[in-house]
């Protein structure tokens, strides 16, 4: 996928997180979409198993590490 397709991804699940009502669970999955939309942009990740992997990556981490304190 592309940078912007990351991002359209991205800016969708933050504003998908404002409309529902909820826990915030999509908020981090965004996160990750915009940090993986930045590397594949600068290039630094080159294939797309490698932008979904580290998609997974940076969604869960931020979720386990994030939700607590802002919950």
């Amino acid at each position: 996928m592309t940078w912007w397709l990351w991002a359209f991804l991205g800016l969708f699940l933050l504003g998908s997180e404002i409309v529902t009502p909820g826990g915030f669970y999509m908020l981090f999955f965004g996160i990750g979409a915009l940090v993986v939309s930045a590397l594949v942009g600068l290039e630094v990740i080159q294939s797309g198993w490698m932008a979904w992997l580290l998609f997974s990556v940076f969604s869960i981490g931020s979720l386990l590490v994030l939700r607590p304190t802002l919950r």
